[in-house]
């Protein structure tokens, strides 16, 4: 876990919260991009790719025949999925973390700047089981900046997007639970 003037360091803002009290240790989530995952997603589609475009192109022979048609559709829509994702993966840091959620706020890569608790909102968390997000609804009359980047990056205007899901260190209902300790402390009394 970091400490406040840790995640103030990792983020370059200032911390209100760190500044007054330097020793307190409070969680901060990293979510850091994943390479190995996204080469292991990627040789499978390509496996996929190579394997139906065998079978298109008469290679491979099925138990029943087949025009190769389908086969050969499947295997372009694969390609594409692969170039999106190659291009995707190229626009990321994999050096920088994905979203640091601490105390003083969220920032990240597609944040184009600390988004303080006292921003946010509204925090709704799904309750259906394969819900894998946190939607945290950013103020109208936040930060200008900060709005139009949330306009252009997500299709919910004024909604960031976090993964409770898979955060290295900390189970789901942990990460919900800093989530909404955060958010209730930035609440005025």
């Amino acid at each position: 876990m970091l400490r406040g003037a840790e995640f103030n360091q990792m983020t370059g803002g200032h911390s209100s919260i760190a500044n007054r009290d330097q020793s307190a240790t409070q969680p901060v989530l990293v979510l850091r991009p994943s390479i190995r995952a996204l080469i292991s997603v990627i040789c499978v589609m390509a496996i996929c790719f190579v394997y139906l475009s065998l079978i298109a192109l008469g290679r491979i022979e099925m138990s029943r025949p087949t025009s190769g048609v389908g086969e050969g559709l499947f295997a372009i829509l694969f390609l594409v999925i692969i170039v999106f994702a190659v291009i995707k993966a190229r626009q990321l840091d994999f050096t920088k973390p994905i979203m640091v959620i601490g105390p003083d706020g969220i920032t990240g890569q597609k944040v184009p700047k600390l988004i303080p608790w006292s921003m946010i909102e509204r925090v709704d968390i799904p309750q259906t089981g394969r819900a894998g997000l946190i939607y945290l609804t950013v103020r109208k009359d936040a930060d200008p900046e900060v709005l139009e980047h949330l306009r252009k990056r997500w299709p919910l205007e004024r909604t960031v997007a976090i993964p409770h899901r898979w955060v290295p260190g900390f189970s789901s209902s942990e990460v919900k639970d800093i989530v909404n300790r955060y958010f209730a402390s930035s609440r005025p009394g």
